[in-house]
């Protein structure tokens, strides 16, 4: 089998991340190698048509813009998947890179008038939770990379107007190339898309990183090649399209987050300006039971406006993380026990909990919410709060402080300044290391925190893994994240993985709490969770939201082409008499037809590779190229 390569990264501007992250590729792209390439056709399209539908998709796109064989095996399917027969589960004959908004209406045309699914990434980094593999096995891939203009950077508003394929990376560095006073807001990996974070209610650090809680204002196309914009955009020519989210009538913003009623192609996002003063701080507690008063404290500080951004709170784990792999600490099997974590913090001089927060503004109030941040933590024993501040120089000039004259060290993302330095944490279990995240949402106090988590701990200690913390806290909630790392060279570590996950919805669930956000794998059975509503009479057993859902997705997507499956939402054709979902009966009867025939899945895979190529030089032909 052919040696696959990803380009060489580039985007980031911190030493060393660049050549880190190209080791990961490589290990990544080694590994696709060496599996079988498995060419596959749209659900009901025979190969002699797909030549025909492939044919028009060139005519659209150009060669460039439509994506077969290697480099569609290397970049389309989830690095982090949980099967070893990723490719014959979610498999997809080809990607699509449209530029623009007419190339995602033709591109829908043809969709529609042949019935095949599509399933929209909008940079396809979406780790641990499915990357761009869609759940229908024959998916065709929308990739919006390509659609990746900045459109406007105002820091009289502070907002910025972007398209799907803008990285965190690239609107950073816009900003800076523009000298616009606004700190932008990154997650933990700054490669990802700005409009599909915001989409999948992903957050970054600075006070404004509730992304999804910022967006004002999306222009989206309908399964139809419909193109709306919400709000005030609907106005022609609107002055406020960025500036109120309200408009006249409903407000459709939040429809577009994890759903499948359209295809979003720009979102304006309200960010936080450059402010007239940072400090980075960073409070550690010694006991495992001081998590209740942390938890307690910060949503007091939050509440009263104290702390500006959202804390982040870690257990030992996760530091252990950021500094080795697990067997740099415990050769043994099982979760690492607690007198072995205890050991590791005298030697390392760590603490049980830790949290990273910022304050913001100008130094005397700083200085004052400091105090008050000192005070609050005092109530804990052996606390050790410290903080770095950092301001404008008036001898140059500077009115507002630049978020890259803090160092990343100090920063922790709360600049706003992306970064790719935490992927390293996927090495944790195996070199070559993959995760899933379960991401409970759980009200913001400590004694319910520090209940489940002792829960959850023992949970993942029965399954064989350790408890990596990350409790994301805003005033009223808190996202209880546990990161489930595995070895992607093991298969009976991932399936001890998924198995653990599915554990830890039920067992959440019967607590009363919810996921936020899910793998693709587990869609349905999260979805599923939320059962208001699921007795009703004449409901089937489906809860009252999915069935509004439906409702929905049914009256504008009656062919149900836009990434069927998603959060659990299925169109009619997927769905049984009794609507609930088919994804797992689908990839049954396409495992069992291949199965029984073989030949016929050679026939295909050959014919489908044959005709991209006969068409594509049929069409170089036509054009003199």
């Amino acid at each position: 089998m052919a040696a696959l390569a990803f380009p060489q990264f580039t985007l980031s501007h911190h030493d060393g991340e660049n050549e880190l992250v190209d080791v990961i590729l490589k290990r990544w792209a080694d590994a696709l190698s060496g599996q079988p390439t498995v060419e596959v056709l749209p659900p009901g399209v025979d190969v002699d048509t797909w030549k025909v539908i492939l044919s028009k998709f060139l005519e659209i796109l150009g060669e460039k813009g439509v994506i077969v064989g290697d480099e569609h095996k290397l970049n389309y399917l989830d690095i982090f998947n949980l099967t070893e027969n990723e490719h014959e589960v979610r498999g997809s004959p080809c990607a699509l890179r449209p530029t623009t908004v007419k190339h995602i209406q033709a591109i829908l045309k043809i969709a529609n008038e042949y019935k095949m699914p599509v399933w929209t990434v909008s940079r396809g980094k979406n780790l641990g939770y499915g990357a761009n593999s869609g759940r229908i096995l024959g998916s065709i891939i929308i990739d919006l990379q390509d659609m990746d203009k900045v459109i406007e950077v105002n820091d009289k508003y502070s907002y910025y107007t972007v398209e799907p394929g803008v990285s965190f990376f690239k609107l950073y560095n816009t900003i800076k190339e523009q000298k616009k006073n606004i700190w932008s807001s990154t997650p933990a990996l700054g490669w990802g898309s700005v409009v599909g974070n915001s989409l999948d209610r992903g957050w970054g650090y600075t006070p404004n990183g509730d992304h999804s809680n910022q967006v004002c204002g999306i222009e989206a196309v309908l399964a139809d090649g419909t193109i709306i914009r919400t709000g005030m955009g609907s106005l022609n020519d609107s002055k406020l399209w960025p500036l109120f989210r309200g408009g006249y009538g409903p407000t459709y913003d939040s429809m577009f987050s994890q759903s499948n009623f359209g295809i979003v192609t720009k979102m304006t996002l309200w960010s936080s300006p450059a402010p007239l003063g940072f400090k980075s701080c960073h409070i550690a507690v010694p006991k495992e039971t001081d998590l209740v008063q942390m938890v307690d404290i910060f949503r007091e500080l939050l509440k009263h406006e104290v702390i500006q951004n959202h804390p982040v709170i870690g257990n030992i784990l996760r530091e252990l993380g950021k500094r080795g792999t697990r067997a740099s600490w415990y050769d043994g099997k099982g979760a690492i026990p607690d007198w072995r974590l205890e050991e590791l913090a005298k030697e390392l001089d760590l603490s049980w909990w830790d949290a990273n927060f910022g304050l913001y503004g100008p130094q005397e109030i700083i200085d004052i919410n400091f105090r008050r941040c000192q005070e609050a933590f005092s109530a804990i024993p052996g606390a050790k709060l410290r903080g770095n501040s950092y301001y404008p120089d008036p001898a140059k000039g500077e009115t507002y402080l630049d978020a890259a004259a803090v160092p990343y060290s100090d920063s922790w993302m709360q600049t706003g300044v992306p970064s790719m330095h935490p992927i390293v944490s996927i090495q944790y279990r195996g070199l070559d290391g993959g995760h899933i995240s379960f991401s409970p949402v759980l009200p913001a106090d400590g004694q319910a925190a520090l209940d489940w988590y002792m829960e959850a701990k023992q949970i993942c200690a029965n399954f064989g893994f350790d408890f990596v913390a990350g409790l994301h806290l805003y005033q009223r909630h808190l996202a209880h994240i546990i990161m489930i790392y595995f070895d992607r060279q093991d298969q009976e570590d991932k399936t001890a993985a998924n198995n653990l996950f599915v554990e830890l919805v039920l067992k959440a669930r019967k607590a009363g709490y919810g996921e936020y956000r899910a793998h693709i794998d587990h869609m349905d059975l999260v979805a599923d969770q939320y059962d208001f509503g699921a007795s009703d009479k004449g409901a089937n057993g489906v809860p009252a939201l999915m069935r509004m859902n439906q409702r929905i997705k049914d009256e504008l997507d009656p062919n149900g082409i836009l990434s069927p499956g998603k959060q659990g939402i299925w169109p009619k054709r997927y769905r049984g008499e009794d609507t609930k979902a088919r994804g797992a009966e689908i990839r049954a009867e396409v495992k069992k037809s291949s199965e029984s025939s073989p030949s016929a899945a050679e026939q295909i895979t050959n014919g489908v590779t044959n005709g991209v190529k006969e068409i594509t030089n049929g069409i170089k032909t036509a054009l003199n190229i």
